[in-house]
């Protein structure tokens, strides 16, 4: 009950801090779109996604094992994160000059070099502060964190907007990226040394190699796994150019931030996790037991979100990306956001593996995956453009989804998951037919349909999702998906 409870507590703060920043950066995203269009939201987009596939491999797979490796000896704290920084801050360097070679040898435009170049900084400055994010969740100060996040959202929100006020368009909300990160690190660092530890001079450092041959598969499938989610929007770019990844990009937005919310919760469910895995008195059913309920409760947030998503494609698309130019990201968004339920899934089972000692399972998956993907790609892109990359990345979420079943269920774990999904699922079918057969009577003048909600009145879209979310709740209750014992969690989470 009580690991349920720092659970639910750390998911909440982790949440506020990135989530803190998604929104502000949602006006900046839409400010950009409507002053740069189609063309410079690919400029952006495809910077975006180059760095972010940098940033996983300069990070070497090791944000989880540091925290693993933490939680078994804090007095470990000071070389484990050392040795971290040294191996992220080498690769790093590897990266941006990677990065270097690839922008002059594809023939990309001036102003496309210089924004990946630009937004590539990221690297070095990421290399030490998500090192900080693992020692401050293996301690679990994730507030530190939080706190570092709110400062880096505001510090992009107020230089971009400024920037591009001044007429600076893509390049000054991608040096503003690259100035929010230097201020979370400038905060997240302090944080990190006054509250965890023990930092003592002299303390037994840890090897660089150990620490390699550790990570060294998680570095493969981190690695693998990246260049599968982000490739298809650079493959779009070379393949279709600047305007096409700009449609594309603006589709597979709103997806980056709604699987935040599985990387969230699963972030705040390792420590306890593995804790159980090292000090449990039963620990195959303490964990089967947590994995279980996380499973179940985060499926019961992501689904009705990416149904409401996919429901409302159009009006969350305009609010996005308002020029008639983005329109078919709509219908981009509608393909991708149905992966979202799998992924949230999947990264439940990643941490359960993670905290069985199986990462060495991950390389396959990821290369199964990232082949399926670039595969798909380059088959799909040219036959149906944006919408074919979007549903190679369904296809991949779907094979990668058959293959954590897989490898979860070899390590003799046996988590109860059936039950608990197909309860929210069939809660969630009850209520939209409940909700939309009755809008469609009392207020036709909505537009309230069986496959879309209203798509030119934000008031009657607020409201059906209101009205949804009230039937849900009542299905969920009948159908007794939440347990007693989830109740407890919730009841004694608010009286502390």
């Amino acid at each position: 009950m009580k690991a349920s409870s720092f659970v639910v507590k750390n998911t909440a703060l982790l949440t506020i801090g990135l989530f803190s920043g998604r929104i502000l950066g949602f006006f900046i995203f839409r400010r950009l779109t409507g002053l740069e269009g189609p063309a410079g939201t690919g400029i952006w987009a495809t910077s975006a996604d180059i760095t972010s596939i940098f940033i996983v491999i300069a990070n070497f797979g090791l944000g989880a094992l540091i925290t693993r490796e933490i939680v078994k000896s804090r007095e470990r704290t000071a070389g484990i994160f050392w040795a971290a920084v040294r191996i992220r801050l080498i690769l790093g360097t590897a990266a941006y000059a990677v990065v270097l070679a690839y922008v002059h040898l594809t023939g990309f435009a001036p102003l496309v070099r210089e924004a990946i170049l630009v937004m590539a900084l990221g690297i070095f400055i990421e290399a030490v502060s998500m090192a900080c994010d693992s020692v401050l969740q293996a301690h679990e100060k994730f507030q530190h964190q939080t706190m570092s996040q709110i400062v880096s959202a505001v510090v992009y929100f107020v230089l971009a907007w400024l920037w591009l006020d001044q007429g600076y368009g893509v390049m000054g909300v991608l040096w503003a990226n690259v100035a929010s990160r230097a201020a979370r690190l400038a905060i997240i660092v302090p944080l990190m040394l006054k509250s965890t530890g023990p930092w003592r001079r002299g303390a037994e450092p840890v090897s660089m190699g150990w620490l390699m041959r550790m990570a060294f598969p998680m570095f493969l499938a981190t690695t693998f796994g990246i260049i599968a989610f982000k490739i298809d929007t650079v493959m779009i770019m070379e393949m279709l150019g600047e305007s096409a990844a700009g449609i594309y990009g603006a589709g597979h937005r709103p997806m980056d931030l709604l699987m935040m919310l599985p990387y969230i919760f699963a972030t705040a469910l390792f420590p306890s996790l593995q804790r159980y895995r090292e000090t449990g008195s039963q620990p195959l059913e303490d964990m089967a037991r947590m994995a279980s309920r996380a499973s179940r409760s985060i499926h019961l947030v992501i689904l009705p979100a990416a149904v409401f998503c996919a429901l409302g494609a159009v009006p969350l698309m305009r609010l996005l990306a308002d020029r008639p130019e983005f329109a078919p990201a709509a219908d981009v968004f509608r393909i991708i956001v149905l992966g979202v339920v799998l992924n949230a899934a999947n990264t439940i089972d990643n941490r359960v593996l993670m905290a069985m000692g199986r990462e060495k399972v991950f390389l396959k998956l990821a290369i199964v995956v990232m082949a399926t993907n670039i595969s798909l790609n380059l088959v799909l892109i040219p036959l149906w453009t944006w919408y074919g990359a979007a549903v190679a990345t369904l296809i991949s979420q779907i094979v990668s989804r058959f293959l954590h079943i897989h490898y979860v269920r070899s390590t003799g774990l046996r988590i109860p998951v059936l039950r608990g999904h197909l309860g929210g699922t069939v809660a969630l079918l009850i209520a939209w037919i409940a909700s939309s057969s009755l809008l469609q009577r009392i207020a036709p003048d909505w537009g309230v349909g069986w496959t879309h909600l209203p798509e030119h009145h934000w008031p009657a879209f607020l409201a059906t999702c209101l009205v949804t979310s009230v039937f849900y709740a009542g299905a969920i209750l009948i159908l007794r998906v939440i347990s007693a014992e989830d109740l407890r969690v919730i009841r004694d989470l608010r009286r502390s």
